[in-house]
């Protein structure tokens, strides 16, 4: 009894899950953060277009080329157009990446996507799922209103609470991040359970592996490449790599289960999925960018 009526109320823990972790992304925030885009405008730019541009394409670009069910497919774009993760600024940080400009990018990235994921998520409606989606639309107006309540608003609501009381904010800091990491967790579990809920929940997450994990390697692997290719810093480098790989998948758990968007459970297997992937090589990349950091570090001392 219990557990059914957990389930009913699934997709509104969800959004009360998602609205704590931009809540408590804002609390790390300060209106400095924002102003960060004249100060590295460049490196913010490339991130920007990376997260924004780059990483729907390249998500589309996939499920055009892997054969994957229709369902599926819409789960792998859902996750592909939201914005980066509120973990990504702890594995920055980690990885000795440059975490103001992570948190930077994260902010303004979970602002302009409130904008662009209702439309990129009906083209990708019409192009895979063709007739057979036209009954499954995202209304413009009322997805970015409900995306700005799940988001934005509560990353305003905690920008405010740090500003009004920025030692409770400060001293919250570390628990902020990895509380995020758990309420993710958490998110992760109640996805499964509504899965097991319609009865196929593992044939659905073996059907999205490939995908989500080639959308991570390309995206961590695109993000790293473009910042070099325009000469920033190795540490600038990695952050827009794990920024570009680390998309924020209790948001697109969000938009597939939550009765006021699509309402497809099927489609939440994929950002469910996407969260364990990207987290598990997000471990191996904090290694590997670390490295890369203090060798460049190392190299400087020396040189100086």
């Amino acid at each position: 009894m219990m557990i059914e009526y957990l389930l009913a109320y699934i997709p509104g823990i969800l959004q009360i899950l998602l609205f704590l972790i931009m809540l408590g992304m804002g609390m790390t925030l300060t209106v400095k953060d924002f102003k960060r885009v004249g100060v590295k405008p460049k490196a913010v730019c490339i991130g920007l277009i990376n997260q924004i541009v780059f990483v729907p394409i390249i998500g589309f670009v996939i499920v055009s080329f892997v054969p994957m069910q229709p369902m599926v497919a819409m789960g792998l774009m859902i996750v592909a157009c939201c914005p980066g993760g509120a973990v990504s600024n702890l594995f920055s940080y980690l990885s000795k990446g440059d975490t103001a400009l992570s948190i930077t990018l994260t902010a303004i990235s979970s602002i302009i996507t409130i904008f662009t994921i209702p439309f990129i998520i009906n083209f990708s409606l019409d192009v895979i799922l063709g007739a057979s989606g036209e009954s499954i639309r995202l209304p413009i107006d009322k997805t970015i209103i409900n995306i700005f309540k799940l988001t934005a608003l509560p990353v305003f609501i905690g920008m405010f609470i740090n500003y009004k009381l920025p030692i409770f904010a400060k001293n919250s800091k570390r628990a902020i991040k990895w509380g995020s990491v758990l309420v993710i967790i958490l998110a992760l579990a109640l996805m499964v359970m509504k899965l097991e809920e319609i009865g196929d929940s593992w044939q659905l997450i073996q059907a999205s592996f490939i995908g989500v994990v080639l959308l991570n390697i390309f995206t961590l692997t695109i993000g790293f490449g473009s910042a070099k290719l325009v000469k920033l810093s190795t540490q600038q480098a990695a952050t827009i790599s794990i920024e570009s790989g680390m998309q924020n998948n209790v948001l697109g758990m969000t938009i597939a289960i939550s009765t006021t968007l699509l309402n497809e459970p099927k489609m939440a297997a994929t950002a469910g999925v996407y969260g364990i992937v990207m987290c598990l090589i997000a471990i191996s990349v904090i290694f590997l960018f670390k490295k890369m950091i203090e060798k460049t570090n190392l190299k400087s001392t020396f040189i100086s």
